[in-house]
């Protein structure tokens, strides 16, 4: 097969040839082994240029076989300080696979620092990659926006990428959540509830309470299909809506409610548990390993 010089990545004081498909990188020793300690241990091994007319007979050639030309270009350019590619959507998969395989640790750390920022525009795609190379905290908080939609990211081709075990845990977790709303009217919210020293009618103030959080199960029941159920997050603005300005009211959104809320239906989380943000999206989740 005949081969050609690579139009960008073709140094002409390169000292190691890479062969990918059928294409030359000369590229430099030193740049290449700073980035992968994998590429260093293989100049040792790199037998002398066996060919071609316009290469060094003694420059070593490493075969880098079943890689993409592409791929491997897209690297180098992002490595050599003189070129400059962008991380996006259309490249991720592949920088997170050519770098793990050859630890290129510099790429693999920009390539999930691009996921970390980005996820909230391509969830499902975000917790299949996090999934697959073990990014805990992407992935709890990629999972949080994924439950939130689940019926319809779970109609998604790339639904079927996800591991066993992600596709089990998600779908045990969203299934609980529906369990969970469907007996929501059942649910005493004041059963337990000490009313604050200032309240002198408790009992006609659990009867309010109850029959405001009556009226608020309603509008989160799960619906007749083909409509979704309410969105987990959604469930839980609506539920966590203030009922009034007294102080047993207020003692009763901050205290009661969200321990009646947990053991209903789990602990919720706002993406990257930024508690301090003013009135924040609460939202369910699933963790690598739980």
């Amino acid at each position: 097969m005949s081969q050609q010089n690579n139009h960008i990545h073709y140094h002409i004081d390169g000292d190691v040839l890479f062969v990918v498909e059928d294409t030359k990188f000369l590229v430099h020793k030193n740049i290449i082994g700073l980035a992968s300690k994998m590429f260093y241990d293989m100049f040792t091994c790199a037998t002398p240029n066996y060919s071609t007319q316009n290469d060094s007979e003694n420059t070593p050639v490493v075969v880098l076989e079943g890689e993409s030309k592409k791929t491997f270009e897209n690297l180098l350019s992002y490595i050599y300080p003189n070129t400059f590619i962008l991380i996006d959507w259309d490249n991720i998969e592949e920088f997170l696979r050519f770098s793990e395989k050859y630890i290129v640790d510099s790429v693999l750390l920009s390539a999930k620092t691009f996921l970390e920022r980005e996820f909230r525009k391509n969830p499902l795609y975000s917790l299949i990659l996090a999934d697959r190379y073990h990014f805990k905290s992407l992935y709890k908080e990629s999972s949080k926006l994924v439950l939130d939609k689940f019926p319809e990211y779970k109609r998604k081709d790339i639904f079927s990428q996800l591991s066993l075990y992600s596709h089990t845990v998600l779908t045990k977790k969203y299934n609980a959540y529906t369990d969970s709303l469907a007996k929501l009217a059942n649910v005493d919210f004041t059963s337990g509830y000490l009313h604050c020293d200032d309240c002198n009618k408790q009992s006609d103030h659990d009867l309010k309470i109850n029959q405001e959080f009556i009226e608020r199960s309603k509008q989160v029941q799960i619906l007749p299909l083909p409509l979704p159920p309410t969105p987990p997050s959604a469930t839980r603005k609506i539920l966590f809506n203030s009922i009034g300005y007294r102080t047993c009211d207020n003692q009763f959104m901050t205290f009661q409610l969200p321990r009646k809320f947990k053991k209903h239906f789990g602990v919720f989380e706002p993406l990257e548990c930024k508690k301090h943000k003013k009135d924040p999206t609460f939202y369910l989740y699933v963790e690598l390993g739980e």
